[in-house]
């Protein structure tokens, strides 16, 4: 049945300190009196600026769509503070809309980034109304959208957290955005809303807590999360900046799911990641993964409609909870945990004569522990020639890139297997164990995992950053480096699904920055968000019987039994 839209424009509704949000209302036209169910979007992205044809696409399936935006955005009252005031305005707007005359009380949830963590705050509000989400491109934990092994995201995160939070004194009609890309190169981190222009106390308060403290705790807080009884349709990307901990939020929102609960739509719950940048089926990179990659929302309308007027989604008859696209096999899978049971976690050794700098170097990787001792390889990293981004977890030119431009350089150390005899599946978490040292009290070392072409391109595949200072967890203040002395660094390099095909080669690339990704590390060993001289470090990395460095790779066995494909 197709339906013609009443609107309501600027709706006002009350939150508990007396803040009101701003809503457009769609109804169907002639259901005035009829409570219907809601879909809601909570948005700061100016959601009663237009008007939206998501919410009348809804309408026409004979729901009530209402858009709101976030406090302090659009024209809702209060000061926008991301991660601060959205749980209590969710429960707020939840409660109104559950006393309305045209609600039934039943309400599923839309949206992806910003969107999607305002679904986040509604479903740990554990407010019964919400019935259903469908959140994408976002995470349960936002200190990993800011940091990364404890050091900062610039390529993104700054310039969104000052252009959404900053307030620029009285700009003239017409200002010009800041130049973002001056802004990033400039010291210190603690500035730098000042120095576009964008005054915002919020950013200052990011950049001084570094390490995930009670700042980041309580911005993290599930509250009530397992008091919410909504089925979650959840979606990731394998190069969404946002997507690093898809899988630990999947988890939480799996954790206390009893799926012969019969009362509660959690036991739907699912997740979908796919080989895109920020957002479904967004490309990034030189590398497309074909049409088969791409997905429609047939899934995501059937879970929600499904759920909202009491019904079994389709999802429930998958084989799993999780769907996931191997990229080099380029085929869609179910999985039923993650990691993977079936994972053999196998290590990958570094080797070297001691001249492993750039892909011309004799950087080799072996599945052989080292037997002896072998010369360690020594670079220096200087923050005002820092490596430059290629790729990667960014939003905008992420993905796969030609990382040539990235191995020629003498600050990056390339190791590289021989041709694969097979195909090797790599599903899960990636993690290197690197045995080095600095002359600088305070370092970064990075790693990138490359997948070397039979045609002599070296492609990105993941990327991670460990700041030294964290090498004992990044729950804790940090530890600065005695200089000269060799320390043990686990450093996370990120999740992914990929196959390394027959007769490609497993690289990895080990260097100290990856800038504008991350912030670079000063190498002084003072807080880093005040800071504004750079120096530079001479760095060294061991790879010897006594100092393994090696690769820690989740290997999906070719004999194993996987679920089926799509």
């Amino acid at each position: 049945m197709q339906y013609d839209a009443l609107s309501y424009i600027n709706v006002r509704i009350p939150m508990r300190d007396g803040v009101e949000l701003a809503a457009d209302l769609y109804l169907p036209a002639g259901s005035v009196f009829l409570p219907l169910p809601t879909i809601l979007s909570l948005s700061p992205y100016l959601a009663t600026s237009t008007r939206d044809g998501g919410s009348l696409a809804w309408v026409r399936r004979g729901f009530a769509g209402l858009r709101v935006d976030c406090r302090g955005r659009g024209q809702s009252g209060g000061t926008f503070v991301p991660w601060t005031t959205d749980l209590d305005d969710a429960w707020d707007l939840l409660e109104w809309i559950s006393h309305q005359a045209w609600s039934n009380g039943r309400v599923g949830m839309v949206g992806g980034s910003y969107p999607a963590a305002t679904q986040l705050a509604a479903l740990c509000s554990g407010h019964p109304a919400l019935v259903a989400a469908a959140p994408s491109a976002i995470t349960t934990d936002p200190y990993s959208l800011y940091y990364t092994g404890g050091a900062q995201e610039l390529s993104f995160m700054m310039s969104w957290h000052l252009g959404i939070c900053g307030t620029p004194p009285a700009p003239p009609a017409g200002a010009a955005r800041p130049d973002f890309a001056f802004v990033r190169q400039q010291l210190p981190l603690a500035n730098l809303a000042d120095i576009a222009g964008l005054p915002c106390p919020s950013w200052e308060a990011i950049a001084a807590n570094d390490w995930r403290n009670a700042f980041w705790r309580q911005k993290a807080d599930p509250r009530d999360l397992r008091r919410s009884r909504a089925g979650i349709f959840f979606q990731g990307s394998w190069f969404d900046l946002l997507g690093e901990t898809v899988f630990e939020s999947f988890s939480r929102f799996m954790d206390g799911v009893d799926p012969h609960d019969t009362t509660s739509n959690r036991r739907f719950t699912c997740l979908r990641v796919g080989p895109w940048g920020h957002g479904v089926n967004t490309p990034e990179g030189d590398y497309t993964f074909g049409d088969h990659s791409l997905v429609t929302e047939a899934s995501e309308i059937d879970f929600l409609s499904a759920l909202l007027n009491g019904n079994t989604p389709a999802t429930a008859d998958q084989p799993a909870p999780i769907q996931i696209f191997v990229m080099g096999r380029n085929v869609w899978r179910y999985e039923q945990q993650w990691p993977l049971a079936r994972t053999r976690y196998t290590p990958l050794y570094l080797g070297s004569g001691g001249k492993a700098n750039t892909a011309a170097g004799d950087g080799r990787l072996t599945w052989e522990a080292p037997a002896g001792v072998e010369p360690a390889d020594h670079f220096t990293y200087d923050p005002v020639n820092p490596v430059p981004t290629c790729g990667g977890r960014i939003v905008g030119s992420g993905g796969q890139r030609d990382q040539r431009e990235i191995e020629a350089r003498r600050d990056v150390l390339v190791y590289t297997t021989a041709p694969l005899a097979a195909d090797l599946e790599v599903t899960g978490p990636v993690r290197m164990r690197l045995f080095a040292a600095s002359s600088a009290p305070d370092t970064d070392f990075t790693v990138k995992l490359v997948d070397l072409q039979s045609d002599g391109r070296p492609l990105n595949v993941c990327d991670g950053i460990l700041r030294a200072r964290f090498r004992d967890g990044l729950d804790q203040p940090g530890r600065l480096l005695t200089p000269g002395e060799t320390v043990t660094l686990d450093i996370h390099v990120d999740v992914t699904a990929y196959c390394f095909l027959k007769g490609h080669a497993i690289r990895v690339e080990i260097s100290s920055s990856n800038f504008p990704h991350y912030a670079r590390n000063p190498n002084t060993g003072t807080p880093i968000a005040t800071e504004n001289r750079l120096q530079q470090a001479n760095q060294t990395v061991f790879h010897s019987v006594r100092h393994p460095s090696h690769l820690l790779l989740p290997v999906i066995p070719a004999d194993s039994v996987p679920l089926p494909t799509v």
